[in-house]
């Protein structure tokens, strides 16, 4: 895997989504402190929280991310939810049907290091019953997590470092 990796400058983002890689290991392999997906720079907010479904205590058999990237200044942004196959350890490039979410972000308040962000989905034929199209995000820095609608209701997903 070493070899593939050494002209990575030359690589895609979208080469390495085909090898299957997850944001995660796509930051480190393309350079990316992964303590920048946290992070807040120069008004911008890019984060990715990630856990596993179904919750503990029950095992699970698959990954939830939440990904987004925002202006804070402009209070605008895209946010993305999915469900992939797979534990977080081992979570593939496949999503499962119905579960994948576009949020557009119009609305951000900061209070410290968090973060909360408004908008509404943008597909909202993909909703479930007793899901709302408007939804509301916390990126709580300080405590390393995001809370994020999810089938209807509030989940906590921890920020990925």
């Amino acid at each position: 895997m070493e070899q593939r990796f050494s002209d990575i400058d030359q690589m895609s983002r979208r080469t390495l989504v085909k090898l299957g890689l997850g944001s995660a290991a796509t930051a480190v392999a393309a350079g990316v402190p992964l303590a920048h997906l946290a992070g807040g720079e120069n008004g911008a907010l890019t984060f990715s929280g990630i856990g596993g479904r179904p919750e503990p205590p029950l095992p699970s058999y698959a990954t939830h991310v939440v990904e987004g990237r925002v202006d804070v200044k402009a209070g605008t942004g895209m946010v993305t939810s999915r469900v992939l196959a797979g534990h977080p350890g081992a979570m593939s490039s496949i999503g499962l049907p119905g579960l994948s979410r576009i949020m557009q972000i119009n609305s951000v308040d900061v209070e410290g290091s968090r973060y909360r962000l408004r908008g509404v989905i943008q597909d909202r034929s993909q909703l479930h019953r007793g899901e709302s199209p408007k939804v509301e995000l916390l990126v709580d820095k300080g405590k390393g997590v995001v809370h994020a609608p999810f089938l209807g209701r509030q989940v906590t997903l921890p920020l990925s470092r």
